[in-house]
């Protein structure tokens, strides 16, 4: 099989192209006729645009028959929008009834298309509940077409449509199986779609809009939820905007990370078309779930109990450390300032890569259940070596329900469909882990309290000290590297 095309087999002056021709501001024939002059070697305008556009199958990650996942096309009510809309809803199965945070997936200008249906999936495989509503359902659903799909998307009614993901986003909100933790991501035309509903729904809990149009800038003000905002570099229509809205969400104090990836194109995390950058793709992806996780699925820990882990960002530091405290928001929302004990441990949490997790290595990961009987990681913690065998086992895990924590030594890595396909073996047994390829691989190593900065992502251990809870343990990331658990 000849390898996959990339951005950089095609002039950037023709992806500049098809990106007016995807976006609608050029029609077919307009595009094959402006495209002759790239032709060369016997490849045609019509070869070109067959090479640009989407394969489907290349693409997917998780098939849609996966026994790990409960899938549902449901239908709701939209009565201020086209009135009845139908979704895609997927979940893991092995959460059966329980409450999950829940992510509205909003696709790009071609309707719900097998790459978002996919998107659905890898978020659920994450341990979330992931609904993808169909803007083209008034004009009957996504038609398997592309260009017939764009061709419907121009006929539709913009504000009933920004209406249906609204009533979309607060059906998945209020069903009895959510725990009330709101997300959104979108792409291209969606990502434009997460900011507006970033200003419309004071309920949104998280929003992640890749490369979409953002509101006016005074619009920012409405926006309540933390955002991460993920950006191509070569996207020039996107980003003319960006400096005028990031300045008015600084003016209104919105919590905010932006990323904007080199050499990148409008599209990049689309794994089904050549403007798919795969090192740029796996690094926003990473960042999208371990935000979302950050922001969606931690629950308060009561300030009374006697050990507890807390999660979230730092928002302040003392000046001085002669009386040290510390201001953090949990992932739960919660604001809190909490003493830290005197000899409090700062270590730094870094990435690494899969290739680091090698027989003879001492893990943690965590991880959530699967049918088969193995574990699907959440994320993998090398250990370094002075520190093996600490926590050593497999035991229930507080990041999220029915999640597990397996400190173990890797026994053999074998490399799966899936990702890597660890065997770890512990004094009172074994398990085996899938590590999917997006899942976040960190090691840490002693620090100091210089990493303890506003905004600095962060777990605590958090421990009772004479009916007070007093910090005696502090993980941290380093310039805006989001800690997994």
């Amino acid at each position: 099989m000849p390898p996959r095309l990339t951005a950089s087999d095609f002039d950037q002056d023709l992806l500049i192209l098809f990106d007016a021709y995807v976006h609608g501001n050029l029609d077919r024939r307009g595009f094959l006729d402006k495209a002759k002059k790239f032709a060369k070697a016997g490849v045609t305008s019509a070869g070109l645009l067959a090479a640009l556009s989407p394969d489907f199958a290349a693409g997917q990650q998780v098939p849609p028959n996966d026994a790990r996942l409960k899938i549902e096309r449901v239908t709701y009510d939209s009565p201020t929008g086209s009135g009845k809309v139908r979704g895609y809803l997927a979940r893991p199965a092995s959460a059966s009834a329980n409450k999950l945070p829940a992510i509205v997936v909003v696709h790009e200008n071609r309707g719900l298309n097998p790459h978002i249906e996919d998107i659905a999936r890898r978020l659920a495989l994450d341990g979330f509940m992931a609904f993808a509503p169909d803007a083209l359902t008034p004009l009957g659903g996504y038609p398997g077409d592309e260009d017939k799909a764009r061709e419907l998307f121009g006929r539709l009614d913009q504000a009933r449509t920004r209406e249906d993901f609204r009533a979309g986003a607060l059906w998945l909100d209020a069903r009895a199986d959510s725990t009330g933790k709101l997300g959104a991501v979108g792409f291209c035309w969606g990502g434009g779609i997460v900011h507006w509903l970033s200003t419309q729904l004071p309920q949104l809990d998280a929003g992640v809009p890749f490369y979409g149009d953002t509101p006016e800038p005074a619009e920012a003000a409405k926006v309540k939820s933390p955002l991460l905002v993920q950006q191509a570099a070569v996207d020039e229509r996107i980003n003319a905007d960006w400096p005028a809205y990031e300045a008015a969400l600084k003016r209104a104090g919105v919590k905010y990370i932006a990323y904007r990836y080199p050499g990148t194109q409008h599209g990049f995390n689309n794994d089904a078309t050549p403007r798919y950058d795969a090192p740029a793709a796996k690094l926003a992806w990473g960042r999208t779930v371990a935000f979302f996780r950050q922001q969606l699925q931690a629950a308060p820990v009561a300030a009374a109990a006697a050990t507890a882990r807390l999660r979230g960002t730092i928002l302040s530091v003392p000046v001085s450390f002669s009386a040290p405290s510390i201001t953090v928001r949990t992932r739960a929302g919660e604001v809190m300032t909490l003493a830290m004990a005197g000899n409090v441990v700062v270590s730094e949490v870094y990435p690494v890569e899969l290739a680091d997790i090698k027989a003879g290595s001492f893990i943690g990961v965590g991880a959530m259940p699967q049918a088969d009987g193995t574990q699907r990681a959440i994320a993998a913690t090398v250990f370094p070596e002075s520190a093996r065998g600490t926590g050593e086992g497999h035991r229930p895990f507080d990041l999220m329900p029915d999640s597990t924590m397996t400190n173990a030594t890797v026994a053999d890595v074998v490399a799966a469909p899936e990702g890597r396909r660890l065997r770890l073996r512990y004094k009172d047994g074994e398990k085996t882990i899938v590590v999917p390829p997006d899942a976040p691989v960190v090691s840490f190593r002693p620090a100091d309290q210089s990493l303890l900065v506003p905004g600095a992502s962060m777990s605590l251990t958090v421990q009772e000290h004479e009916g007070k809870p007093v910090v005696i343990r502090i993980s941290v990331g380093r310039n805006g590297f989001a800690v997994p658990y």
